[in-house]
């Protein structure tokens, strides 16, 4: 397994929002896929596949921990 290795929070990027990030999307293999903020860091599947999410709204990189969102 290799991992993308990123030093997070360099040139973090606010989002525009208001609220700040109403929702997270990340895409997959062309498909868009929701996420949601995980305050214990991102889950080892982001990790795993290299994932980075943005803003849903403004387009903005995510620069915290997050996870993929159950689907419903």
């Amino acid at each position: 397994m290799f991992f993308k290795w990123r030093s997070f929070r360099r040139d973090v990027v606010t989002c525009a929002c208001e609220p700040e990030w109403p929702g997270l999307r990340a895409v997959v293999d062309g498909h868009e896929v929701a996420g949601v903020p995980s305050p214990g860091g991102s889950s080892p599947l982001v990790l795993m596949l290299g994932l980075s999410a943005s803003c849903t709204g403004c387009g903005a990189e995510y620069p915290y921990g997050w996870a993929v969102a159950d689907r419903r």
